[in-house]
């Protein structure tokens, strides 16, 4: 179980937080947080965490597996309107946001971009945000995090295929969930009252800078050399000699 109340003991921020709706399950925060934005129940910044995840989603339609009562999924709701270029920022600060948590707790986590969290190389959380927008300026945004926190190697799926982590592993130690949420929480804060510079920021976590990378793009495979990332989060890629940004790849 997810005790609000530790959650809210250690956090240190002005506004993500201060509402936290827990669920002891849920199929997806996600989809909860458009329920509660479409019946006008969301505030901004408010938390939306559950004990057991039924059906998490990932990016380009994958779905994410929670352990019920070892992992960490919530989605955090914000509603106060922004810029197209700022919003673009969002999942890479979320990232940035749990890997700083994690390294707050004595962790090495990296970066694969554009939000994926990995301990020892091996994906151990993963960033879904969901928009809508018009007139050049997000009106809502959900930012779904996902992270193994307690789990063992046994609790994953075998289709994992060793690919996948938790801090429990990497470290020998359990932790409370709550504690690392609301670490996560407060970086998340202070990273998105300044996003201009987390895109440096996620650099120094960067898995694969200067790396050869294979990644496809409308459903093609192609291969160059990851630079880095622009002021709008896009991966700089260079191939034959000419380095190109891309907004939405899939890295292998």
């Amino acid at each position: 179980m997810i005790f609000k109340n530790l959650i809210e003991t250690n956090l240190r921020t002005k506004v993500l937080g201060k509402t936290i709706e827990y669920y002891q399950r849920l199929d997806s925060t996600n989809e909860e947080s458009w329920e509660l934005i479409n019946s006008n129940q969301a505030k901004h910044g408010m938390v939306i965490i559950t004990d057991n995840q039924l059906a998490g989603k990932g990016r380009n339609g994958n779905s994410w597996f929670m352990s019920p009562s070892k992992g960490l999924a919530l989605s955090v709701v914000l509603t106060k309107a922004m810029p197209l270029n700022q919003a673009k920022l969002i999942p890479l600060a979320a990232g940035l946001s749990a890997a700083k948590a994690l390294e707050n707790r004595g962790c090495n986590p990296t970066l694969k971009w554009p939000n994926d969290i990995l301990l020892n190389g091996k994906k151990t959380g993963g960033i879904l945000c969901e928009s809508r927008f018009s007139n050049g300026f997000v009106n809502s945004m959900i930012v779904g995090i996902g992270l193994n926190i307690n789990e063992n190697i046994y609790d994953f799926p075998e289709s994992f295929d060793n690919k996948a982590t938790s801090y429990a592993i990497e470290t020998g130690n359990s932790i409370q969930r709550e504690l690392i949420c609301a670490i996560l929480l407060t970086y998340f804060e202070q990273i998105i009252e300044d996003l201009k510079s987390c895109t440096k920021e996620w650099l120094k976590f960067c898995a694969h800078k200067e790396e050869f990378v294979k990644f496809r793009m409308n459903g093609r495979g192609h291969e160059g050399i990851f630079k880095g990332i622009n002021e709008n989060g896009e991966a700089l890629i260079k191939i034959n000699d000419e380095q190109k940004g891309f907004p939405s790849i899939i890295i292998e």
